[in-house]
């Protein structure tokens, strides 16, 4: 059964920044275990502030930061622009700033905090799992930014990994890359497969195919299970 839940603008301190963002929790007042979602190459558009409240309504609390600072794009060469454009290391380094201020809220505490992202954003969260150890776990959608494979020996937390078979953007070479570096470091990782889906079929809802709705529909449910198992 879905939860209700509140939705809201956030802000913390990273450094000498401000990093806005968006949070979904559900409206009960106990502690929740958390997730920190990391969008995609658009920005906090409506398709994160969707996801962010999908995963709310399943009980988590669910923080969006804004890493393009109020930007959404819409097209290919803005998006693109973007996304090449991104000093790596600072975006890091505001993720991670997430988890005190999360740590500050009453309705997380000292729960579990994992961490999840779409595209550029699952990129990023791979790094963040590198070079943090504040996470209990890692949720990768079709990673679009790829870290050098020496990135990856320093995660300790489980991946969970999402990926579509027609998926020109994160491909099978990519996706096979990535494995065998996960496996040459010995980590430990699941990865699913959703036939016929393309990029971004849960973060961004636009003309979505059949293939891609299944996709959307079945990986939320596995997140939701394996999240549950990693914060136990």
């Amino acid at each position: 059964m879905p939860e209700k839940i509140v939705a809201m603008h956030a802000a913390y301190k990273s450094g000498k920044e401000v990093v806005d963002g968006f949070l979904a929790r559900p409206g009960a007042s106990e502690a929740r275990n958390a997730i920190v979602l990391i969008h995609g190459y658009r920005g906090l558009d409506d398709g994160q502030r969707a996801v962010t409240r999908k995963f709310a309504r399943e009980g988590f609390l669910c923080l969006s930061p804004d890493l393009f600072h109020g930007n959404v794009l819409n097209t290919p060469e803005d998006c693109a622009f973007h996304k090449t454009s991104l000093d790596i290391p600072r975006a890091v380094e505001k993720i991670v700033d997430s988890v005190p201020y999360l740590r500050r809220l009453p309705y997380v505490g000292d729960k579990k905090i994992a961490v999840l992202g779409f595209c550029m954003g699952g990129g990023l969260a791979l790094y963040v799992l590198g070079r943090s150890r504040l996470f209990a776990g890692g949720v990768i959608y079709y990673q679009s930014l790829f870290p050098d494979p020496e990135e990856l020996q320093g995660i300790r937390a489980p991946l969970l990994c999402h990926y579509g078979t027609a998926d020109s953007n994160t491909t099978k070479t990519e996706i096979e890359m990535f494995k065998s570096a996960l496996d040459r470091y010995r980590k430990k990782y699941e990865i699913h497969m959703y036939q016929g889906a393309g990029h971004a079929f849960l973060n961004n809802p636009q003309g979505k195919s059949e293939a891609n709705r299944k996709a959307a529909e079945e990986s939320v449910v596995k997140t939701c299970q394996w999240l549950k198992k990693v914060f136990a």
